[in-house]
């Protein structure tokens, strides 16, 4: 027999592996000793448009329903949600919550999602006092946001150092979600949310 035969296994072998992949290594990522906080389903808020135009002239009290669900696959904890209006961390007035809510998990122990309370935001009783026609004639904008979390951080007694965010940092170990719209006063926008049927 001929050498060319033992020659000719070898590429044959390389030429059967070349049409079957070779399992690759799943990379591994260090883990950050975070527990995961709630999902805030975005496909699930109303208004769908996150910037929703305010007509500054509304013959009346512009209101508008803010709405969503979220998602915690652990149906044991507790979630609590805070809404927020034009945040400022340094200001007392702007950083504490507007209206806050706790979530108990579900009865049944399987339902995943988390029904929150509707807020009826109504942006003129935020706009400056004083001087609310020019901040609305202006462009002026408001941001709502909800945050969402199974663990934020006591606020600290008095006298003590604030927290970097306060009412909004976690607790060690924990994280926050949030979800905003933000309103902007412009001519011709709407006065109402939802839009009322005819």
């Amino acid at each position: 027999m001929s050498r060319p035969l033992p020659r000719a296994a070898p590429l044959l072998a390389l030429a059967l592996l070349a049409g079957c992949p070779l399992p690759q290594a799943l990379p591994e990522y260090p883990s950050t000793g975070t527990i995961a906080p709630p999902r805030i389903k975005s496909d699930a808020a109303t208004p769908g448009d996150t910037v929703i135009l305010v007509d500054p002239a509304c013959g009346g009290t512009p209101s508008f329903t803010l709405s969503t669900a979220l998602v915690d696959e652990n149906t044991l904890e507790k979630v609590e949600v805070r809404w927020f209006v034009d945040y400022q961390a340094g200001s007392q007035s702007r950083a504490a919550p507007l209206f806050t809510q706790t979530i108990d998990g579900p009865a049944d122990g399987l339902n995943t999602q988390r029904a929150v309370s509707d807020l009826v935001f109504l942006p003129y009783d935020f706009d400056p006092v004083g001087g609310e026609q020019a901040f609305r004639d202006g462009g002026g904008l408001h941001v709502v946001e909800l945050v969402v979390s199974n663990g934020f951080a006591p606020e600290p007694a008095a006298g003590q150092p604030p927290l970097p965010r306060p009412w909004r940092t976690p607790a060690g170990q924990f994280e926050t979600q949030v979800y905003r719209w933000v309103f902007h006063y412009v001519p011709g926008g709407t006065c109402q949310y939802p839009v009322p049927v005819p």
